[in-house]
């Protein structure tokens, strides 16, 4: 095999490899984005369903001070009665005095009771809404979530098969690489952003950083002699082949690569 066609090979197979390696990170970033959807929708169903449970412990609080204060109306009412039947046995002016005060104060507790006893039950009528409000919405939200559930972990799965598919074809074209060179696209990989080690020469212009390239550059890597490395960016640069000849590269052809230059 000519040394022409051996670093084209190469670099071929790590283009290859490169686009798998995009492939999976894409893949698994669509699925954490679909689990972290799934976990707002349930998050915002526990949060109705947290509020509803507060609301309905409000609901018991304003239902409780009711009776409560339905027990008070009651002793007022009888302390009034009683008193009633008492001021035909007072003689002392001083006995009437206290009494007369004594029925001022429970009347104006009776006003006092009666007035708390409307606005709790208007309280109880506006939460007892609200809470209806609240569990429609939860109940749409719980619908909406289990659609969303069924559609994204059907997404999940699809996107797992097509990785583990990846993962068989990634094992493969590894097969054709010399493992130092293997070993040196993986440390690339790491340092590059995106992953992205190798770039496409497109009308001598680097396809990652877009700078374009001085011309002894771009003749260099159309000798396909030696790899090139874009001097901005610092990418192995590629040219793709017309026609077929790259894809029966990308078939699993076992071919020996050439140092990067430094």
């Amino acid at each position: 095999m000519s040394e022409d066609h051996s670093v084209q090979g190469t670099l071929s197979l790590v283009y290859r490899l490169q686009t798998m390696d995009v492939e999976v990170f894409r893949l698994v970033a669509d699925m954490q984005e679909a689990a972290e959807k799934i976990q707002v929708a349930v998050s915002r169903v526990a949060d109705l369903e947290k509020l509803a449970m507060e609301t309905s412990q409000e609901m018991a609080s304003l239902e409780s001070r009711r009776k409560q204060i339905d027990l008070e109306l009651q002793d007022t009412e009888r302390m009034l009665t009683e008193g009633k039947k008492r001021q035909k046995d007072l003689k002392h002016p001083r006995d009437i005095q206290a009494y007369l005060s004594e029925m001022e104060f429970r009347r104006d507790e009776k006003d006092r009771l009666e007035d708390e006893m409307i606005k709790n039950l208007e309280f109880q009528d506006q939460t007892k809404k609200r809470l209806a409000e609240i569990e429609a919405e939860r109940s749409l939200e719980v619908e909406a979530l289990e659609l969303l559930r069924q559609e994204k972990e059907g997404e999940i799965r699809e996107r797992e098969a097509k990785l583990a598919a990846l993962d068989r074809e990634k094992v493969e074209v590894e097969q054709g690489f010399p493992q130092d060179l293997l070993k040196t696209y993986t440390r690339l990989k790491g340092s590059h952003r995106n992953g992205i080690v190798v770039a496409r020469l497109m009308e001598g212009t680097c396809e990652a950083c877009r700078m374009t390239l001085p011309p002894r550059t771009v003749t260099e890597v159309k000798k396909r002699q030696r790899i090139v490395t874009c001097q901005f960016c610092q990418r192995w640069l590629y040219l793709p082949d017309r026609g077929t000849e790259g894809e029966k590269v990308f078939q699993g052809s076992r071919v020996k690569g050439a140092s990067p230059t430094p």
